[in-house]
């Protein structure tokens, strides 16, 4: 057989130099070397996928060759790899990586943009899961996203123009909807798919500035740092903590349950080049927005009906709950996640999570609504 070996082996200097490249902010270089890679490594695999006996060496090959190929946006060629591999006697472990790959490739095909084309004022949204078939979905799962999409794209504007974080529920200021409005286009069949659209105010902008992409930026790179669990860098995106508080919230309802909804992503167009978020953890386990102290106040959970706490001064920030048992349990709610995050669920039976200080008042750090 002809240099499958050094075929594989300038496969991964590539690879090893194209990640270089990316360090460096060398995006379109990386792009290149990523594709040279990626023909290297299928034409090593091609030589060898007819030899059955070959293994592992032959699945390892083509999953490589798959894998190289999604980063290279070939999503079909990547399909036909790994059924390539799949048609053959892989290991048990292999065949599995090559199942899980296989479940990338179906998500990049839902994250696609179809049939449209984005400006860069747009961003998609995209579902997919058990409650979503071909341009339809469950209500609830789907429009509820849409309105947490809105409220975190005007959150963001808000918090890129620094202005003070709006605590009290009621529509966005005037003057940021003279500068940015949201649209929403007709759903189309992708799993389910919408583009938002950020429309300009008429007035000129200040050179160089670009309020609508910068919005659609900023919040990709956010989901993006949320997605892989990295909060170092996400709280250092976040100087006021409202800011902070409001995002994990929204961000974690956008996030998909794991069952009804299996992927959410986003997609908008960078220098003729689509660029994709994906959330696919389930929000149960995604990281809280703070790290439970190892020793200090208990670390309550409490499922029950979420209503306002009565008789307070500061109504806007305590709730209640109220157990199966008929206990009221009283909850802080922290800057940021009273209007977005909790008034929402008012009245649903919701799970919170928190620690409990000695007079027995949970300060909020999660709460989702209760699935049955």
């Amino acid at each position: 057989m002809r240099d499958i070996g050094q075929l594989h082996q300038e496969a991964m200097d590539l690879v090893d130099r194209a990640h270089l490249a990316r360090l460096r902010g060398q995006t379109d270089t990386a792009a290149n070397l990523t594709r040279q890679s990626f023909e290297k490594e299928r034409e090593a695999a091609l030589l060898v996928s007819a030899s059955l006996d070959f293994e592992p060496s032959r699945s390892v090959l083509l999953r490589s060759a798959a894998s190289l190929a999604l980063q290279c946006d070939e999503t079909r060629e990547a399909e036909r790899l790994i059924g390539l591999a799949l048609s053959g006697r892989p290991p048990d472990e292999i065949a599995e990586e090559l199942r899980d790959l296989l479940e990338q490739v179906h998500f990049h095909r839902h994250l696609a943009i179809k049939g449209v084309s984005l400006e860069g004022n747009e961003i998609q949204l995209s579902i997919a899961g058990k409650a979503v078939g071909l341009g339809i979905a469950h209500s609830s799962e789907f429009i509820g996203r849409v309105k947490d999409l809105e409220s975190l794209i005007y959150r963001t504007a808000e918090r890129i123009q620094d202005r003070p974080f709006r605590d009290r529920p009621g529509p966005v200021r005037a003057a940021i909807k003279k500068q940015v409005e949201v649209y929403v286009t007709v759903p189309r069949a992708a799993s389910l798919a919408v583009s938002i659209r950020l429309g300009r105010a008429l007035q000129t902008q200040l050179p160089g500035m670009d309020l609508p992409r910068d919005i659609i930026d900023e919040v990709l790179n956010s989901l993006e740092l949320f997605s892989e669990s990295n909060l170092e860098d996400l709280r250092s995106r976040f100087p006021d903590e409202p800011y902070y508080n409001n995002f994990m919230g929204l961000a974690k309802k956008l996030a998909p349950d794991g069952e009804s909804v299996q992927t959410v992503g986003l997609t908008t167009v960078r220098a003729g080049r689509e660029r994709r978020v994906a959330l696919t953890v389930p929000r149960r386990e995604l990281p809280r927005a703070r790290i439970p102290p190892e020793e200090g106040p208990e670390y309550a959970e409490v499922r029950g009906v979420l209503e306002l706490a009565d008789a307070r001064d500061d109504r806007e920030g305590r709730i209640e709950v109220i157990d199966d048992e008929g206990n009221r349990h009283l909850v802080r709610v922290p800057p940021g996640m009273m209007g977005d995050i909790v008034r929402p669920m008012f009245e649903y039976e919701v799970r919170v999570t928190g620690p409990r200080d000695h007079r027995g008042i949970i300060a909020l750090d999660n709460i989702e609504p209760v699935e049955e």
